[in-house]
């Protein structure tokens, strides 16, 4: 019986949480004032991280549901029902690489928000902010030449 009150409370968790990110991703999707942002929540202190996980909200969503509208079918023990429900674990893994590369690239640009389409990806702004860094460092170091030289002269 305990075994069986754990599958049940399991299941209603994990339907909570996914029912409480697809309403996350709805009102990211939706561009509402009310949808939270991971700032809040002190996930990263990278800005380009967090945007890039706001903006993959929507694939995260679906991989959590079909993780948890998995569970029962995988619980349920029949042979059949079990298999269908590991080829759903197995097919929502492309929805985490979904995530992964909206986080990244901000590609496929169809899962991503539409008020987000034109943000670049983290990885992208990430070689941007270096790129401007090795250019200004390398500015500041031939300027720095230039003072030396016109000093010893």
């Amino acid at each position: 019986m305990a075994d069986i009150s754990f599958g049940i409370f399991a299941i209603v968790f994990m339907l909570g949480c996914s029912a409480v990110l697809v309403r996350v991703a709805w009102l990211h999707w939706t561009d509402s004032d009310r949808a939270p942002g991971l700032r809040t929540y002190r996930y990263s202190s990278n800005p380009s991280v967090i945007r890039g996980h706001e903006r993959g909200i929507v694939p995260l969503a679906g991989w959590l549901t079909a993780l948890s509208l998995a569970m029962p079918l995988v619980l349920s023990g029949v042979e059949p029902v079990v298999a269908a429900g590991g080829l759903l674990i197995l097919g929502s893994f492309l929805l985490l690489a979904a995530h992964t590369t909206i986080a990244w690239f901000n590609w496929p640009k169809a899962l991503v928000p539409p008020h987000r389409r034109q943000e670049a990806g983290s990885v992208v702004e990430w070689f941007r902010e270096r790129r401007t860094q090795r250019r200004t460092t390398s500015k500041a170091a031939v300027r720095g030449d230039a003072r030396r030289k016109r000093r010893r002269s």
